[in-house]
C-alpha cells in the first residue's frame, strides 16, 4: 500500500508459509456465527489486544484483513497466534470455514467468503487497498446475511464504511472501536458518520462484545438482500464486465484514476463510492487521494517534457550562424519561455507559486 503503517512495517519479516490443512472434522459453516474484522494504520497492535482476550472456545469464525504492503513479507498469523489460544492462518482459496479460527487475508490478494469456503481472489484494488476491507464485508454480507458481525478497528480514511452498510443492510450486525480509542480515528469516525452502527465500544470492550454475540441465538434472513451486493462481489472476482455497471450505479463525469476508464457513483446512505467496469473502487476520500496523484504524475511529465523542449531549442540554436541571426534568436526566445513554463511547474509542486 501506498503509506503503510509503523506497526504492519514491524510484523515484516520472512516469507508467510502455507497454512496447515484444516480439520476435517470441524463443525460445519452453517450455523456459525461470522465475524469480520478490518483494520489498517495501528491495527496490527489493536487485534493483537483483541486476539489475547478472546476465549479458546469462542463460537465464531474470524476473519480479517488488515492493508499490507505487497512488497513486504509478514509473519502476521504467527505473530497473533502467539497473543491467545486460537489457531491463526493465513487465507487459502478453498479453505472450509471453521469455528474458533482467525483467518488473515493474505498480502496483495482480496480475501472473500462464499457459503462453505474462503475465496482468495488477486482482484482489482478497492479503496486503494489489496486487500481491502470492503470486499471481505460485502461477501459476508451477501453469503451470511444477518449472521455476519462487522468490526471496524483503527485505521486511515475510510476503507470499511461501504462494508458496514453492506452488512447492517443485509441485517447483520456492525461493531466500531470507538475513535476516542483507536490509535488512528479516521475509519472509525468515517464509519460511524455514514452508518447505523449498532455497537460502539473501546477495544477494552471488543473481546467481551464478541463473546457476547457470538453466544446470542443466531438471527433469521430478514427481508431481501441488495442484488447490487452480489453484482459487487462477482467485480472484485472479475467476473463482470462493462454491459453490468448500470446495475450498481449511474455513470459519471470521472474517469478511474487506476485504469483511465469511467467511474460509475454509487451513493449508500448518503456515502459516494466510485467503481470503473474494470473492478477498481474507490470511496469518495480514496478518489480524491488518487485523483491528487495523478495530477502530480502529470505535472512531473509535463515539467520533464518542457525541460527537454527547452534544451532541444538551446541545441538548435547553437548550430545556426551569424547568417540567421533572427531564426537562432528566435530558439533562444522560445527556450526561456520553456525555462519560465518549467518555473512555473516547479513551484506548483513544491507548493511556492504564487
Amino acid at each position: 500500500m501506498a503509506n503503510s503503517s509503523p506497526d504492519a512495517q514491524a510484523a515484516a519479516a520472512v516469507e508467510p508459509q502455507p497454512a496447515a490443512a484444516p480439520d476435517e472434522a470441524a463443525s460445519s459453516s452453517a450455523h456459525l456465527p461470522i465475524v469480520v474484522i478490518g483494520a489498517s494504520a495501528g491495527g496490527v497492535s489493536a487485534i493483537r489486544q483483541l486476539v489475547a482476550a478472546l476465549p479458546a472456545d469462542y463460537a465464531g469464525a474470524i476473519f480479517f484483513v488488515i492493508h499490507l504492503s505487497a512488497e513486504s513479507p509478514t509473519v502476521l498469523p504467527e505473530i497473533l497466534q502467539r497473543m491467545g489460544p486460537l489457531p491463526v492462518a493465513w487465507a487459502e482459496d478453498g479453505m472450509p470455514i471453521e469455528r474458533g479460527r482467525i483467518v488473515v487475508a493474505p498480502r496483495d490478494c482480496h480475501m472473500l467468503l462464499e457459503a462453505d469456503r474462503v475465496t482468495v481472489v488477486r482482484g482489482p484494488r478497492e479503496n486503494r487497498h489489496r486487500p481491502a476491507i470492503d470486499p471481505l464485508f460485502r461477501s459476508a454480507a451477501w453469503a451470511f446475511g444477518p449472521r455476519v458481525i462487522g468490526v471496524v478497528l483503527t485505521g486511515s480514511l475510510d476503507d470499511g464504511t461501504a462494508g458496514l452498510w453492506a452488512i447492517k443492510s443485509c441485517g447483520g450486525t456492525t461493531v466500531v472501536q470507538d475513535p476516542g480509542d483507536a490509535q488512528y480515528p479516521d475509519m472509525p469516525s468515517n464509519a460511524l458518520m455514514h452508518n447505523r452502527i449498532d455497537h460502539r465500544v473501546t477495544l477494552a470492550q471488543m473481546a467481551p462484545l464478541l463473546v457476547d454475540l457470538a453466544r446470542q441465538p443466531l438471527r433469521t434472513a430478514g427481508g431481501s438482500r441488495p442484488q447490487r451486493l452480489k453484482d459487487e462481489v462477482e467485480y472484485a472476482k472479475m467476473n463482470r464486465d462493462i454491459s453490468d455497471m448500470d446495475s450498481v450505479g449511474t455513470l459519471s463525469a470521472f474517469t478511474c484514476p487506476s485504469c483511465r476508464g469511467a467511474l460509475w457513483e454509487l451513493e449508500e446512505n448518503g456515502h459516494l463510492r466510485y467503481r470503473c467496469h474494470t473492478g477498481h473502487a474507490y470511496t469518495h476520500a480514496s478518489l480524491l487521494i488518487d485523483q491528487n496523484n495523478a495530477i502530480e504524475e502529470a505535472m512531473y511529465m509535463a515539467l520533464r517534457a518542457v525541460e527537454e523542449k527547452a534544451t532541444a531549442l538551446r541545441r538548435l540554436a547553437e548550430r545556426w550562424d551569424q547568417g540567421f541571426a533572427t531564426l537562432k534568436a528566435d530558439y533562444q526566445q522560445r527556450a526561456r519561455d520553456m525555462d519560465n513554463t518549467a518555473d512555473v511547474l516547479r513551484g506548483l509542486l513544491s507548493g511556492t507559486a504564487e
